[in-house]
């Protein structure tokens, strides 16, 4: 297909297998996406008839695997779509600088919220930061592999920095090792790591909760420069269209900062609630559907 399409994709899906059992000569049987896409789809198939919507599941439970990647994928996302296909997506984790290097199993249990554990002959450690964190063993996430890159182009002073003295390659991401050996990406150290009064918070974490509310669509979780605590978690919302209804007609948010902290108290503790709201019609993406961050804190510190 030229670029994503909602419509597309099941479309192309449900003539891959038709509800009357047959499959096309050209049937898709493996798709690949990132949290995005699987939002969208998601949404997409909630907007169909019935009938519809019975066609559509029927056809994506045919397909042979359906994976996820680029970013961390919140588990209401992931639980929501294996609901209507049946599907439990294989998230992994890679970067173009060694290709895939982490995966849950093809067959196994696929772990929700974790990227799984090392590829063989892949080692894996984390560079544990001690500065601050919410947790033991958080840190950068650093790589060797068969498939790691040699050097940047012409470009030998990143290079030297973006190594450790025996060889690993710091990945410019921050996690952590659950219980059973399952990596959890908390996100880039640059853009997804707040510093809030001590404490160093996964944005993508708090992201993955604020999600689970039925009047939220989208979101995303960012630290704004904040003079007590170095950093304030601010939650910038798109509403769902039933709640952006209701707020049309009784011409006040649909979603107050208090209302929202009451509904989270019992899922994050104190210190990783939002401390301010933002309410918008829609998150600014790039072509693969990620928020540019980095960006964006600088337009909303602008603004304060």
């Amino acid at each position: 297909m030229p670029k994503f399409s909602v419509r597309g994709i099941w479309q192309r899906w449900r003539e891959s297998y038709p509800i009357n059992g047959m499959k096309a000569s050209d049937a898709v049987t493996v798709f690949t996406g990132v949290p995005t896409m699987y939002t969208r789809l998601i949404q997409g198939y909630d907007a169909m008839d019935p009938e519809l919507q019975a066609a559509s599941a029927s056809a994506a439970r045919q397909l042979r695997l359906m994976m996820c990647g680029s970013s961390a994928l919140p588990q209401p996302v992931m639980q929501e779509w294996e609901s209507i296909t049946g599907h439990r997506l294989l998230e992994r984790y890679g970067m173009t600088e060694f290709v895939m290097a982490i995966s849950n199993p093809l067959r196994g249990a696929r772990k929700a919220g974790t990227v799984g554990k090392p590829f063989l002959g892949v080692e894996v450690r984390i560079a544990e930061d001690r500065s601050g964190g919410d947790g033991m063993g958080v840190g950068e996430l650093c790589v060797k592999s068969p498939s790691l890159f040699k050097e940047y182009w012409k470009r030998p002073e990143v290079t030297k920095e973006s190594f450790t003295d025996d060889g690993f390659f710091k990945t410019g991401d921050a996690g952590r090792v659950d219980e059973d050996g399952y990596y959890i990406i908390l996100g880039r150290t640059s853009a997804d790591i707040m510093k809030v009064g001590g404490y160093k918070l996964s944005a993508l974490e708090i992201e993955s909760v604020l999600l689970e509310h039925q009047d939220v669509a989208e979101c995303c979780v960012l630290g704004l420069p904040d003079k007590d605590y170095g950093e304030a978690v601010t939650a910038i919302l798109v509403l769902e269209s039933e709640a952006k209804r209701k707020q049309e007609e009784e011409k006040k948010p649909a979603l107050s900062l208090d209302e929202l902290c009451t509904w989270a108290k019992d899922k994050l503790a104190p210190y990783k609630l939002p401390t301010r709201l933002i309410l918008w019609e829609s998150l600014p993406r790039n072509a693969m559907g990620k928020v540019n961050k980095k960006e964006l804190k600088k337009l909303l510190a602008g603004e304060q």
